[in-house]
């Protein structure tokens, strides 16, 4: 699937969803969901005889629109048919609902505050992004964290995107951050971040004395000689004093 043809329209894509008065919601024309495959390592999918997805994932209509549900829960799904495909070199679940058929049995949600602790470990501690989350939704991440999870963490959207700006990096150099590069709003589309993991000592360390401090010793030293700091920061000032 190459989804970077896709185009996306999140009001196109919410018609082909009804919620019945029963609180069903479901299909009024054939969609597709998918999440990457190694949710179901991360606990944040359960795939058997009961599917269960974490409500960050992608919604793909007629393969040309997508949007995607961002929801701090755990929805139970009820698929068509299930298949994993390859979306670039990275396998993904792809479930399928015809069109009348049942996608969420209840949108009445459990709240698991612990989830929103898995959300931020996979997407912004590991910066592993799935392909439909780009720098706008991924500054949304957690909007509905409070609602869905009762966890009161996304009231303050500076937080959020401070995070992101800071794994958000430029495609072309790592070292460099996207918001310094970037210069209008279709460079989101035309040269998208490439997402770093917030935890890397060989990108995310500013300065020399935390690159070395840090873990993965080889990693810091290689980075620390290739992209040495440029000025002394408070940290490095008050450790020499």
């Amino acid at each position: 699937m190459d989804v970077k043809k896709l185009i996306h329209d999140a009001e196109k894509v919410k018609s082909y969803f009804r919620e019945l008065p029963d609180g069903r919601l479901v299909a009024a024309k054939a969609v597709k969901l998918t999440v990457p495959v190694r949710f179901a390592e991360r606990n944040l999918a359960q795939i058997g005889i009961e599917t269960h997805i974490c409500g960050i994932a992608g919604i793909i209509v007629e393969d040309t629109w997508y949007a995607l549900f961002q929801v701090n829960a755990m929805m139970r799904i009820e698929p068509t048919s299930t298949l994993k495909v390859m979306v670039e070199d990275e396998e993904y679940y792809e479930f399928s609902f015809d069109a009348g058929s049942t996608v969420l049995p209840v949108t009445q949600l459990v709240k698991t505050d612990t989830l929103v602790f898995r959300i931020y470990d996979e997407f912004i501690a590991k910066g592993r992004a799935p392909w439909y989350c780009g720098y706008d939704e991924l500054g949304k991440l957690f909007d509905t964290a409070k609602s869905f999870a009762g966890a009161n963490i996304g009231q303050n959207h500076e937080v959020t995107e401070l995070l992101i700006s800071m794994i958000a990096r430029d495609p072309d150099d790592r070292t460099k951050y996207y918001r310094q590069t970037v210069k209008s709003r279709e460079d989101l589309k035309k040269r998208p971040p490439v997402i770093i993991p917030l935890r890397s000592v060989q990108y995310s360390a500013t300065n020399t004395v935390n690159k070395l401090a840090g873990s993965y010793w080889n990693d810091a030293l290689v980075s620390a000689l290739v992209s040495p700091a440029d000025r002394t920061e408070r940290i490095e000032a008050l450790l020499r004093t």
